[in-house]
């Protein structure tokens, strides 16, 4: 029971410090309907003991990790580490800024992809590593987790180092579709300069990857939908180029594959005295409750 209330207090901490709408909890909860189908046979006691420290330590991470990102953008920007500028080759290439994405537009549908954007950089991940964390299962939080921020954020760093291109409506000189308002010329420079890859569109896409490895139709259908419509929403409110969101696909594969090289490593470095340990935990619990 502990364990339990210790568990939604996290859970509801995650959606505090995110500022979740009741759309954000019912999203969750609709990803939720059919986790049983995706429940490893671990005592929830015993998996408690993992589960809970590592759930702390990503939500603690969660709260200061926004801060730590944004002093490293203002650095890149105060230190103008870009030796290369593509404002103009992206604007040149038709078809690129993805004016297509707004064939249709309409204000409800405005607002639609507005939540969906301003969410989507994280909502999308937790979704999952809460999902994850009530399958009882610690590879695949830690798959989660490693396929989102703790290897995106320090693989992506060098591109946006590297590469300065801005947003599509700045480059064109059109409205902030998103309605942000900054303070200064300096923040307004810092957000819009970090395009290439879409990281909105990396960590969705690994989330949307990670998701059709489920067995939970539901849960698969749902992340299927809300991940493509992050991804569309980067190219309808005309933040991102096509080509951006296409290399955030493609960043997005390679760091799944790279989080499943790491994970298997971090199994087999396991010793195989705590892997038969906590098998034959699993087991008896299996069998208590078929007893029972």
């Amino acid at each position: 029971m502990y364990g339990i209330l210790a568990s939604i207090f996290l859970v509801w901490r995650i959606g505090v410090v995110g500022n979740w709408t009741t759309e954000c909890w019912i999203l969750l909860l609709i990803c939720l309907m059919g986790v049983r189908k995706d429940q490893i046979d671990v005592d929830w006691k015993r998996f408690f003991v993992i589960g809970i420290p590592l759930l702390g330590i990503l939500y603690y991470f969660y709260g200061s990790g926004n801060g730590l990102w944004w002093k490293i953008a203002n650095w890149m920007f105060e230190n103008n580490r870009h030796p290369w500028n593509w404002d103009d080759e992206m604007n040149a290439i038709p078809l690129n800024s993805g004016g297509w994405a707004r064939t249709f537009t309409h204000p409800l549908l405005d607002r639609a992809m507005v939540w969906v954007y301003n969410y989507g950089f994280v909502l999308s991940l937790w979704i999952c590593i809460v999902r994850s964390y009530w399958t009882k299962s610690v590879k695949k939080m830690m798959s989660y987790a490693l396929s989102g921020h703790l290897l995106q954020f320090p693989l992506i760093l060098p591109f946006y180092n590297l590469i300065l291109l801005r947003e599509v409506w700045w480059v064109k000189g059109q409205p902030d579709l998103l309605g942000r308002q900054f303070a200064t010329e300096n923040d307004l420079l810092v957000n819009v300069m970090n395009c290439f890859p879409s990281m909105h569109t990396s960590i969705s896409f690994a989330m949307l990857l990670l998701a059709l490895r489920e067995k939970d139709r539901i849960f698969k259908y749902m992340m299927v939908t809300y991940c493509s419509a992050i991804i569309f929403s980067t190219m309808y409110l005309q933040i991102h180029w096509v080509l951006d969101v296409l290399a955030g696909m493609a960043f997005a594969y390679g760091t799944v594959k790279l989080a499943d090289f790491f994970i298997k490593l971090a199994i087999k470095l396991v010793p195989e005295r705590i892997k038969r340990s906590y098998n034959r935990k699993a087991k008896a619990y299996v069998s208590e409750s078929a007893a029972a």
